[in-house]
């Protein structure tokens, strides 16, 4: 069940949250990718990316010099990501994602960053107001290996479990990491060393997604899955 926590280096959480009262997070295609940008750019920026694309629109139509602001970025990095992303899913109301910390207080700051820069996105595109996630993000830390596998499961599953997609399709829902784990030439951004290790080559990661899940299995994940509805 999802509680105050305190994050750690090196140590996995489960992070999640949906829109208020469950209504709609992402609208369209640009706005399941918009997101997608955001993983990586806050995980590795200290810059506003909206800023970046204003800034970068400006300079191309008015004859600016657009390598002069990728300089500013590259001085705006990271030394290193706050965060590994190892899985995520976005889904039409809802999202998870699998991090593992790498930096001092590096989930708060990155899921700060993201929750902030996506909520503005949205309310700016849709001339909306107010919250548009249900309070602050909800995270859980993974105790143990098998929790650890059984939450990267759970998350690879949720397209397929609200009926977003078929058993077939799955590998190809654009909205979650297991495409990046199918095509070991697909540059992304997942971490996908680890899991890859774990469980092995495209097919066994496959195969154990697709994997029935034994009653003991349910149970390690019955922290993360107990509070939370993940209809679309």
């Amino acid at each position: 069940m999802s509680r105050r926590i305190t994050f750690y280096n090196k140590n996995f959480y489960h992070i999640f949250n949906r829109g208020v009262r469950k209504s709609q997070i992402f609208f369209d295609d640009k706005d399941y990718l918009r997101w997608k940008k955001l993983l990586h750019w806050c995980n590795n920026y200290d810059y506003s990316y909206s800023q970046y694309l204003e800034r970068l629109a400006s300079a191309s139509l008015k004859g600016g010099n657009p390598e002069a602001l990728e300089k500013i970025i590259q001085d705006k990095k990271y030394s290193l990501p706050l965060v590994e992303i190892h899985a995520y899913a976005e889904m039409p109301n809802h999202y998870h994602l699998l991090l593992r910390q790498v930096e001092d207080s590096g989930t708060s700051r990155f899921m700060h960053r993201l929750s902030t820069a996506y909520a503005m996105y949205i309310n700016t595109k849709y001339d909306l107001k107010g919250a548009l996630l249900e309070g602050p993000f909800k995270g859980v830390e993974i105790e143990g290996d098998v929790q650890l596998d059984q939450t990267y499961k759970y998350i690879h599953l949720n397209p397929l479990a609200a009926g977003l997609v078929t058993k077939q399709k799955l590998i190809t829902y654009p909205w979650s990491s297991l495409p990046e784990y199918m095509n070991k030439n697909k540059k992304g951004i997942v971490t996908t060393n680890f899991f890859a290790g774990r469980l092995g080559v495209a097919s066994e990661i496959l195969e154990f997604i697709l994997s029935d899940m034994s009653e003991n299995d349910k149970k390690n994940l019955a922290d993360i899955a107990l509070d939370y509805d993940d209809k679309p």
